[in-house]
C-alpha cells in the first residue's frame, strides 16, 4: 500500500513539474514570438517612467487615465471653515483628468492624489489629500469649477476643476502622487512642480 501511494505521488509531482516548466504555452521555440514582437516595453523604460516626475501640464497616464497639473496658485481660505497647520498654506491645484483607455471609467477619486512631505517608497509618508472641509465656500467665485466627485468618462471623453491641499510653506516644490489603488503601494504617478 506504502509503495502504491509513494508511486502515485511521485508521479503526480513529475506532471505538476512539467506542467509549470513551460514558458512557451505549449508552443515550440520556433512557434514562440520573437522579441520584437512582444508587446512589452524594456524593463529600463519601464523604471524610467516609474520614477519619472511630471511638471504643469505634462499628461501623465496609468490605467487608462490621463491626468495633468494644469495650474497651481495661493487660495484664499478666508471662505473655509479651518484655517492651514502652522508652517503651512492653501493652494489651489488645477486638474484634467481624460480616458485613454477603450472601456468607460472612473476619473480619479479626490482622496488618490496626495501631497507628499516626505518622499518614501510608499504612500505612508503622505499627510494630506484634498480638504474636505473646504466644500463650504459660498463667497469662491469659481466654485462650480471645483471638482467634487469621480464621475464615469466614456473613452476620450475627460473632465477637470481643482481640488484645494495644504502645503509646506518652508518648500519651493511640491510633490503630488497618484494611487488607483492602495496608498501603502508604490504610485502610479508622481508629479512636481513650484508653487509661487
Amino acid at each position: 500500500m506504502k509503495k502504491t501511494l509513494i508511486i502515485f505521488l511521485s508521479l503526480v509531482l513529475m506532471l505538476t513539474f512539467a506542467a509549470c516548466g513551460e514558458k512557451n504555452g505549449g508552443k515550440s521555440p520556433s512557434e514562440s514570438s520573437t522579441p520584437a514582437e512582444s508587446v512589452n516595453p524594456p524593463s529600463s523604460k519601464v523604471e524610467a517612467d516609474e520614477n519619472r516626475y511630471y511638471g504643469i501640464g505634462e499628461a501623465a497616464e496609468a490605467n487608462g487615465i490621463s491626468i495633468t497639473i494644469d495650474g497651481v496658485e495661493p487660495f484664499d481660505y478666508t471662505g473655509m471653515l479651518s484655517r492651514p497647520k502652522d508652517g503651512f498654506e492653501y493652494v489651489k491645484v488645477w486638474f484634467t483628468f481624460k480616458n485613454v483607455s477603450d472601456a468607460p471609467i472612473d476619473s480619479p477619486n479626490k482622496k488618490d492624489l496626495y501631497i507628499i512631505y516626505e518622499e518614501g517608497p510608499t504612500g505612508d509618508d503622505s499627510d494630506m489629500t484634498s480638504e474636505e472641509n473646504s466644500k463650504v465656500m459660498s463667497d469662491v467665485a469659481d466654485r462650480n469649477e471645483r471638482y467634487m466627485k469621480d464621475i464615469e468618462l466614456a473613452p476620450g471623453e475627460s473632465t477637470g476643476g481643482w481640488m484645494v491641499y495644504q502645503r509646506q510653506t518652508d518648500k519651493s516644490e511640491v510633490t503630488m502622487h497618484y494611487y488607483s489603488g492602495f496608498v501603502n503601494v508604490a504610485p502610479d504617478l508622481r508629479f512636481r512642480f513650484a508653487v509661487e
